[in-house]
């Protein structure tokens, strides 16, 4: 298939947001022609090394001046194109932000006009998702978008708006099926139905890790240094395993606010040199860090102002690689991890049945085999990356020929899969 698709994304590269650039990878593997569009300028450097492998260009699309938009509206107004409409939109948006992502919106819909994009496809379902809307109002490209987690649990669209955006759009993603009910239960049932779980992919070209490593028993987690992954459960419930088993070492992978609150916790644990705090790393780094390790934890929660994970990508990876995880049953972990079966599942902020199950995992090989080798099976069924992404194409190939998403040739089978 080949065809032209603007991303419209916050920022970019992220060093966390892997899932939105592979998924560009992809598209662009399958033969779509793909322009990143930008809101906000970038403040961290990716370091991954197959970034270079994306052709890719990125466009910022945020400083354009207000009264270049307004020219601009001006023209396209007099084409009799919906400037009215997104004016209206803009102006009702919270907290006065609305003239900044109209202004985005203008720049965005240049760009798609002048590179004579097929469709915009926005990441996260607040202003990215806001702005491809206002920009296909004026411009009259097709859009769609991918909600997460923060953007539907956290910082939404207000249920009105987020109606008129779904409304509008060609179809809408969620990356885990409890996202697709959250998000659905804010719409009337005739939105609510173009609303389409597809979940995020991972590599599977690796073979899974040997089993059976060898030194002491290393425990891994990759998370953000925030709220609602959970790391201070990890640092207490490492501090009450190591009563026991005092060689178990834990890497921490990723950085975030909560980092130096983190590392004051570990010294207070006595945990000392047990823990070795990585940062953010390039993937492949990770990747690496995810194979010598025994096992993947990360003990999130809801974090108090909502937020919660949607599809933890370090969890898929750990899969995919054979590695077994200890998770909690918030948010989409459960479509990830059947307890006892492909991992295990407790309680979020249950630090000593955390040390527990590390503790069985510790001494019972036999179980870490099973739920790798589960775990990958798993990974193989339902988180196959160019299988995933093969789907999304096939939605986008539909919209732009005119064709409708929700309902079409083998579009329920693909949402189920």
């Amino acid at each position: 298939m080949s065809y032209r698709v603007g991303y419209v994304v916050k920022r970019f590269p992220r060093t966390s947001e892997t899932f939105i650039a592979q998924e560009i990878l992809e598209l662009e593997r399958l033969g779509a022609e793909v322009t990143i569009l930008t809101l906000w300028p970038n403040d961290q450097r990716a370091e991954h090394g197959w970034l270079a492998d994306l052709a890719a260009p990125v466009v910022h699309c945020g400083d354009l001046p207000l009264s270049d938009a307004w020219k601009w509206l001006h023209h396209r107004a007099a084409a009799g194109t919906g400037c009215e409409r997104a004016l209206t939109e803009a102006f009702v948006y919270p907290d006065r932000r609305g003239r900044h992502r109209l202004r985005e919106a203008v720049a965005v819909a240049d760009v798609a006009l002048g590179r004579r994009l097929d469709h915009l496809h926005a990441h996260f379902a607040n202003d990215p998702a806001f702005v491809a809307y206002l920009a296909h109002l004026v411009s009259g490209v097709p859009f769609s978008f991918t909600a997460h987690a923060k953007d539907i649990y956290a910082k939404a669209l207000a249920p009105e708006t987020l109606g008129r955006v779904v409304d509008a759009a060609a179809f809408a993603v969620t990356v885990s099926e409890h996202g697709r009910r959250h998000l659905a239960g804010r719409l009337r049932p005739a939105l609510a139905a173009k609303v389409l779980r597809l979940y995020n992919g991972v590599s599977l070209d690796a073979a899974p890790a040997a089993t059976g490593r060898s030194g002491p028993f290393g425990i891994l987690t990759v998370a953000r240094l925030v709220e609602k992954k959970g790391i201070d459960t990890l640092l207490r419930a490492l501090a009450a395993l190591r009563r026991g088993a005092p060689e178990v070492r834990c890497t921490v992978v990723g950085d975030g606010p909560l980092g130096p609150e983190l590392r004051d916790l570990a010294g207070r644990e006595g945990l000392g040199d047990a823990v070795r705090w990585a940062g953010a790393v390039p993937h492949e780094r990770v990747l690496a860090e995810i194979r010598r390790h025994h096992v993947m934890v990360l003990p999130a929660r809801v974090a108090r102002d909502g937020d919660r994970d949607a599809l933890p990508t370090a969890l898929l990876e750990a899969m995919a690689a054979g590695v077994p995880c200890v998770s909690t049953p918030v948010g989409g972990i459960p479509e990830i991890l059947e307890h006892r079966r492909t991992g295990l599942l407790l309680p979020s902020d249950r630090p000593l049945a955390l040390a527990n199950a590390l503790a069985e995992l510790e001494r019972d090989e036999g179980l870490r085999s099973r739920l790798g080798a589960a775990g990958r099976q798993r990974a193989e069924r339902l988180f196959d990356r160019r299988r995933n992404v093969a789907r999304l194409a096939g939605w986008l190939d539909r919209s732009i020929r005119g064709a409708p998403v929700v309902g079409g040739p083998g579009v329920l089978r693909a949402v189920e899969g």
